[in-house]
């Protein structure tokens, strides 16, 4: 065999490898739809808003499906999807700094459940505006770090893959994240000394 035919062989055993990697449209479809709650609760890390995450998650997994052709099946499907709404997520920081931010409130949010008393409702939804308030006081790689840790309960290894650092900085900026925002939960009277 010569070398022209070897290299031509070769490329045709990765192009089938490839093929092979790369999920049919129906796995991918159920896979972006197993993906969507984590995407949404990531992105709701990431900006605070449900509106806003509901919005971004629906553009980003429109945008997977989208180029769903590009997927070669390299990563899983959750990290290529979560390096999706990485990208929508500071697309949108660039957008807002030349358009003024607006304030939306969400009422689901605020909906009591039948079997919660009022009280508890509104210590929940204190609670929650604590946790949103705390997280926007974090630097923003470790919101970014912590949202995709707790969001989905990637592994740091995924997660220093999808942001381009090493592991012990993950490691490091979720530490710190999680130590930030238990000294500001205590501040504000939800840590243990309360």
């Amino acid at each position: 065999m010569s070398d022209s035919e070897a290299t031509t062989n070769c490329r045709a055993d990765a192009a089938a490898g490839a093929a092979q990697a790369a999920p049919p449209e129906e796995a991918l479809r159920a896979a972006l739809g197993e993906a969507a709650p984590a995407v949404r609760r990531y992105l709701f890390g990431m900006c605070g808003d449900w509106h806003e995450a509901e919005d971004l998650a629906q553009d980003v997994l429109l945008r997977a499906w989208a180029g769903r052709a590009g997927f070669d099946g390299r990563a899983r499907v959750g990290t290529w999807v979560f390096t999706i709404a990485r990208n929508a997520w500071r697309d949108r920081l660039r957008r807002r700094k030349t358009r003024p931010e607006t304030q939306v409130t969400d009422d689901a949010m605020n909906c009591l459940s039948p079997i919660q008393t009022p009280a508890a409702a509104a210590a929940r939804n204190e609670l929650a505006d604590a946790v949103a308030r705390a997280m926007d006081l974090l630097p923003a790689e470790q919101r970014e770090a912590l949202a995709l840790r707790e969001s989905r309960g990637l592994k740091f290894a995924e997660i220093a893959a999808m942001l381009g650092v090493p592991v012990a900085t993950v490691k490091s900026r979720v530490r710190y994240a999680l130590g930030k925002l238990a000294d500001e939960l205590t501040a504000l009277g939800f840590g243990p000394e309360a």
